[in-house]
């Protein structure tokens, strides 16, 4: 989801066909649910070649399953690790926050190891600052929706993003099942070839710079509705080898709990909202079973901790807003 405020902003509206098979639901429940069988899946200048998507996350962690143990050291970036203990603080309205320890509108400190912040509205001096502080620093962007105010939005091809910006101004096309709810973001088309190749290019920009700014890792890969599943297991597990690729980098599975089974071995930990309120945590538990971290975040009024096992770690902001100051509750 987009920051409230961010440094750059470019306001620009597609206004692509609305018939792309990826834009709209036009898969039936059993086949975005199927079992996916023998493929080859081209991940970063790799041909992984698998009969399930199983075997593939299989192969992908024989090469990257330290990462969520530590992370080597590479001009500068991925220098940290998340484990099973590390605590976080999600922070994606101020362009830099007090380190290390945070107090928040009603005087709470927070101490999170794990800083995830803007990868835009946060600058190279600022990540350096919570480096030097000894946080590790995940970048947020979003690799699953089109958000019109940022400044590459204009780099997508219009096409493969799902009817951006009609429902801005009038009733146009109004087919939530293209928009992300709650939020000014769209899907993006990842399964037709050419907007595969699109989405793409204009993430691979991202991660790199990403990496040359000194992000340990990078945030946000939401699930894509309207893909097939085949095509969302694909695109996440092509993210995660190229967050690998550049100074192995660090990469978390934000929500998309249902794919969760087939891609768990190729993140390194998992970002989980309002699971609590609409009981359905237990979707994550295999990123305990691999011995990584779940980072919940609720929003509302919670004033008490609820049960939680070992791995576990939420923050409760009091408003659907990321503004650490509006932390209210630690788990």
């Amino acid at each position: 989801m987009l920051p409230t405020a961010v440094l750059f902003s470019i306001l620009f509206f597609f206004r692509p066909a609305l018939g792309a098979p990826a834009c709209r639901s036009s898969q039936t429940d059993d086949e975005s649910a199927s079992s996916i069988t023998s493929h080859q899946s081209e991940v970063g200048t790799t041909i992984i070649s698998a009969t399930s998507i199983i075997a593939t996350s299989t192969e992908i962690a024989s090469s990257t399953s330290t990462a969520s143990a530590t992370s080597p050291s590479a001009t500068g970036n991925a220098t940290s690790s998340v484990a099973l203990d590390s605590t976080f603080l999600y922070e994606l309205d101020a362009t830099s926050v007090h380190s290390p320890i945070i107090s928040t509108n009603t005087g709470l400190s927070v101490d999170g190891q794990v800083y995830i912040v803007d990868a835009e509205g946060t600058s190279a001096e600022t990540i350096a600052q919570y480096k030097a502080n000894g946080k590790t620093v995940i970048c947020y962007f979003s690799a699953g929706t089109w958000e019109p105010n940022r400044p590459d939005a204009s780099s997508f091809d219009a096409s493969c993003v799902c009817a951006a910006g009609e429902s801005f101004t009038d009733d146009g096309f109004t087919s939530d099942e293209n928009k992300l709810d709650d939020w000014d973001e769209w899907w993006l088309d990842i399964h037709s070839d050419s907007c595969k190749t699109s989405v793409q290019s204009v993430m691979t920009t991202r991660i790199e710079k990403a990496a040359a700014k000194g992000c340990d890792g990078f945030s946000n890969a939401d699930q894509q509705h309207g893909n097939t599943a085949q095509d969302q297991v694909d695109y996440l597990l092509w993210l995660s080898s190229t967050a690998k690729a550049n100074n192995n980098m660090l990469i978390d599975l934000k929500n998309a709990g249902s794919l969760l089974s087939e891609i768990v071995s190729a993140f390194d930990f998992s970002v989980i909202e309002s699971c609590h309120e609409w009981d359905e945590c237990d979707i994550y538990d295999s990123f305990l079973a691999a011995g990584k971290p779940e980072f919940m975040i609720e929003y509302g009024n919670t004033t008490s901790c609820p049960s939680m096992s070992d791995g576990q770690h939420l923050l409760v902001y009091s408003e659907n807003d990321l503004n650490s100051g509006l932390i209210t509750l630690v788990c």
